[in-house]
């Protein structure tokens, strides 16, 4: 029993991926019984796009695809809306945002300091942030976009709440990575990466 919190508090594999398989179910449930009573004029932030932000930055792009086609398959399921939208949407716009704001994989940056490639890192929160809020924002165009071809005059309302929507879901995300990033991560150990220095040999 030990031996198994141990695994769990420690920063390896088995505590991530023990976080991700609870991330994904819990996220969907906050979802539909909880966010419809947290409503600010009428819109409600997306806590799924919120929860695939996280995982794409801490877990990666394979992750980030395998949420959104799990929830993209949920919603269109329990809470279909407009025809096949959430099963197309969900799963395409969380793999393409992922390239984005990603992290980087340690060998990755190990070969861009080694070939001396100036690259400026954006903080993990402000892109854990921007990568939900693009994605809401996929969404809403998609949407907007849908109710303007079936006929409907759109009015400031709609864009009003889809702007609404993606500011909301920016704060709930940026709430929720603060609280659950140090949960997924555990303590940092220090990496060893290469540094920029260059190699000399001396002749003795």
């Amino acid at each position: 029993m030990k031996a198994i919190l141990r695994r769990l508090t420690a920063p390896g594999m088995f505590r991530k991926y023990f976080f991700f398989l609870l991330l994904i179910p819990l996220g969907y449930l906050c979802q539909v019984c909880i966010m419809p009573y947290f409503r600010i004029g009428g819109v409600s932030p997306n806590l799924l796009y919120a929860n695939i932000a996280i995982i794409t930055v801490v877990y990666g792009r394979v992750q980030a695809l395998w949420a959104g086609l799990i929830y993209g398959f949920l919603m269109e399921i329990m809470l279909p809306g407009i025809p096949f939208v959430n099963l197309a949407v969900y799963p395409i716009s969380s793999l393409f945002v992922s390239f984005v704001f990603a992290d980087k994989t340690l060998r990755r940056l190990q070969m861009d300091r080694a070939m001396r490639r100036r690259t400026r890192e954006i903080p993990p929160l402000v892109r854990t942030v921007l990568c939900a809020m693009v994605n809401v924002f996929v969404y809403e165009v998609i949407n907007v976009a849908y109710i303007y071809l079936q006929g409907t005059d759109l009015t400031v309302t709609h864009f009003r709440r889809a702007v609404q929507d993606i500011l909301l879901t920016g704060v709930l995300t940026l709430g929720l990575a603060v609280l659950i990033r140090p949960l997924i991560l555990g303590r940092k150990k220090p990496e060893p990466v290469l540094k920029n220095q260059p190699i000399v040999f001396s002749k003795k």
